[in-house]
C-alpha cells in the first residue's frame, strides 16, 4: 500500500512538473473574431443598447424611466 501511495504521488508530482516545461503548453492560439463588430461592437465607443429609442407613451413615464436608467448605468 505504501508503494501504490509513493507510486501515485511521484507520478502525480512529475505530472504537475510537467506544466512548467519552458516551451510546451504554451500556444499562442489567434482570436476567431477578432475585430469583428459585430460580435464585439465599437471597442471604446458607446454600448449599442445606449442607441436604442423608444416610442413615448401619453404620460411620459417610459421616457423619463429609461432616461433615468441610462444616467444610473451610463454616466458621462
Amino acid at each position: 500500500m505504501k508503494k501504490l501511495f509513493t507510486l501515485i504521488a511521484i507520478v502525480s508530482c512529475l505530472g504537475l512538473f510537467s506544466c512548467g516545461i519552458k516551451g510546451h503548453n504554451r500556444a499562442e492560439i489567434p482570436a476567431v473574431n477578432a475585430g469583428d463588430e459585430r460580435i464585439y461592437g465599437d471597442v471604446g465607443g458607446v454600448a449599442r443598447q445606449t442607441k436604442n429609442t423608444y416610442a413615448d407613451d401619453e404620460t411620459g413615464k417610459t421616457a423619463e424611466r429609461v432616461t433615468k436608467i441610462r444616467q444610473k448605468m451610463y454616466p458621462k
